[in-house]
C-alpha cells in the first residue's frame, strides 16, 4: 500500500514541468523555517513559563541540593518578585 502511494506520489512529480518542480521546491525552506520558528517561539514561551523560577535544577540535582539558607532566601525574592507584580496591576472600577 505504501508504495502504490509513493509510486503515485512520484509519478505526479514526473507529470510536472522542470519549471513547475523548481517553484515546488523553493517552497520546502519556507515552510521550514516557518515551522522552526513557531516551535522555537512555542517551546520557548512554555519554557519560560514553567522554569520561571527554577534556575540552576542541574547542579542541584547532581550535588544534592542548596543549602537552607539559599533556599530561603530563593523563597523571599520570589516572594518579592510576585508581590512586586501585584503593586503594579492597574486598579479598574468593579473590584475586579
Amino acid at each position: 500500500m505504501i508504495k502504490k502511494k509513493f509510486s503515485a506520489m512520484v509519478q505526479w512529480w514526473e507529470n510536472k514541468s522542470a519549471q513547475e518542480r523548481k517553484r515546488i521546491r523553493s517552497f520546502a525552506p519556507v515552510i521550514l523555517y516557518t515551522v522552526a520558528v513557531f516551535y522555537g517561539i512555542i517551546y520557548l514561551s512554555i519554557l519560560n513559563t514553567v522554569n520561571r523560577y527554577n534556575h540552576g535544577n542541574t547542579v542541584k540535582s547532581w550535588w544534592g541540593g542548596d543549602l537552607p539558607e539559599v533556599v530561603l532566601l530563593k523563597e523571599q525574592q520570589r516572594k518579592e518578585i510576585e508581590d512586586s507584580f501585584k503593586g503594579m496591576r492597574k486598579r479598574v472600577s468593579g473590584g475586579r
